[in-house]
C-alpha cells in the first residue's frame, strides 16, 4: 500500500497538464451548453392563456405531464427552436385503459342538464370502455418556459455549475442517451453532435491519464 499511495504522489505532477486539459474540457462545453440551452430543458406544454373552463372543474395538472410524473418530462419545442417535440404531440388522456373522447364544450353541457362533468371516469368498466372523460390533454397546446427542470431540477444548462454537472454525468455514460433525448427534444435534432464529441474528447483525456499511469 506504501509504495502504491508513493507511486500516486509521484505522479500528480505528470497529471497536472492532464488535469489542465480536462478542466478546459468542461469549461468550454458547459459555456456552449449554457448559450445553447439555458432555460430549454424546462419547457412544457401549457394551456392557451386565455384558456377557460367551466365553474367547477379543475385541469389535471397546470402543464402536460405524463401520468403526472416529472421524473421523465414531456419537454416541448418553442416556436424558436427547431426541435423534435411540439405541443401537438401530445397524447390524448387516457382512463382505464381507453383514450377519453369528451370536451370541455359536453362537459358543459352535462353541466347545465344538472349531470357530473365527467360522468364514468371513475366508474362502471362500461363507462370505462365508451370513453366517457374529458380529453384534456388537448388543450395544452402552449409551449412555454416553466420553473421545473428534469430528474427534480438536477439536470438542466442553465448555469455554468449545473452544466458540469450534467457534463460529469455524460462522461460517466450513465443516462447521458436521456439527457441528449431531452435536449433535442427541446432545441434540436442535431444537438446529438454535441454529446457525441463530449464522450469523445472525455474518452481521449481518460485514456491519456491510464496511458501516464502506467
Amino acid at each position: 500500500m506504501r509504495i502504491l499511495v508513493n507511486l500516486l504522489l509521484d505522479t500528480l505532477p505528470m497529471l497536472g497538464n492532464v488535469l489542465l486539459l480536462c478542466f478546459f474540457v468542461f469549461f468550454i462545453f458547459g459555456i456552449i451548453g449554457v448559450q445553447l440551452w439555458a432555460g430549454l430543458l424546462r419547457n412544457r406544454c401549457y394551456p392557451e392563456e386565455n384558456f377557460t373552463i367551466p365553474s367547477g372543474m379543475t385541469l389535471p395538472a397546470p402543464y402536460y405531464r405524463p401520468e403526472e410524473d416529472d421524473e421523465r418530462p414531456f419537454i416541448c419545442s418553442l416556436a424558436s427552436d427547431n426541435g423534435i417535440m411540439s405541443c401537438s404531440d401530445v397524447p390524448a388522456r387516457r382512463e382505464g385503459g381507453r383514450i377519453c373522447c369528451l370536451d370541455k364544450e359536453d362537459a358543459l353541457h352535462r353541466q347545465s342538464l344538472g349531470l357530473s362533468p365527467e360522468p364514468l371516469s371513475n366508474g362502471s368498466g362500461a363507462g370505462e370502455a365508451l370513453g366517457l372523460c374529458i380529453n384534456w390533454n388537448q388543450y395544452y397546446t402552449r409551449c412555454h418556459t416553466g420553473n421545473n427542470n428534469p430528474h427534480k431540477g438536477a439536470i438542466n444548462f442553465d448555469n455554468i455549475v449545473y452544466a458540469w454537472i450534467v457534463i460529469f454525468q455524460v462522461i460517466t455514460l450513465e443516462g447521458w442517451v436521456e439527457i441528449m433525448y431531452y435536449v433535442m427534444d427541446a432545441h434540436s435534432f442535431y444537438n446529438f453532435i454535441y454529446f457525441i464529441l463530449l464522450i469523445i474528447v472525455s474518452n481521449s483525456s481518460k485514456n491519456t491519464v491510464w496511458a501516464m499511469l502506467d
